[in-house]
């Protein structure tokens, strides 16, 4: 059995997008700062800006180039949006340069088709929208501005 939360509100500010968010399960990614917590995108936490650390952050710190965070789920899900709060510490976490969604088409990673832009906005969630895709593994490839690492606070699948 998995656990699915419902939410509702908006589709940006201090509220995150409704929909069901298939983000419930564990993430995954290319490195995690060793005193980041990678399990804080999804525990649901709606943070009050990109510097709201109080209930953790994903952060890579002190790597810089592309990193990704991912999730997998044992059977297939049904996903056609994401929605991206960024994490800022005005140090060396920064607001990505870019990002793009991918996804697994069974044996590569692939990014997802009609994706909108990959928002970078501070303060917010980024939605980014695609057309739906069934898979078991979805994943965010973030890149960093020049001298920065990234970070994120929460991260959707919706």
């Amino acid at each position: 059995m998995q656990k699915v939360v419902q939410t509702s509100g908006g589709g940006g500010g201090g509220q995150p997008p409704s929909g069901t968010n298939h983000a419930l399960t564990a993430a995954s990614t290319l490195y995690v700062s060793p005193w980041e917590t990678l399990g804080a995108i999804n525990d649901g936490y709606v943070p009050t800006s990109s510097a709201d650390h109080g209930h953790g952050a994903y952060g890579n710190w002190n790597h810089q180039g592309t990193e990704w965070i991912e999730y997998r789920w044992s059977t297939a899900k049904s996903v056609g949006k994401v929605a991206t709060y960024w994490f800022d510490d005005d140090q060396g976490i920064d607001l990505p340069a870019s990002c793009k969604v991918q996804y697994w088409n069974g044996s590569a990673y692939v990014d997802v088709p009609g994706q909108s832009a990959c928002g970078v906005t501070a303060n917010t969630y980024n939605v980014t929208t695609f057309t739906p895709v069934s898979t078991t593994r979805l994943r965010l490839s973030i890149t960093s501005r020049t001298g920065y690492s990234t970070g994120v606070l929460e991260w959707m699948a919706l």
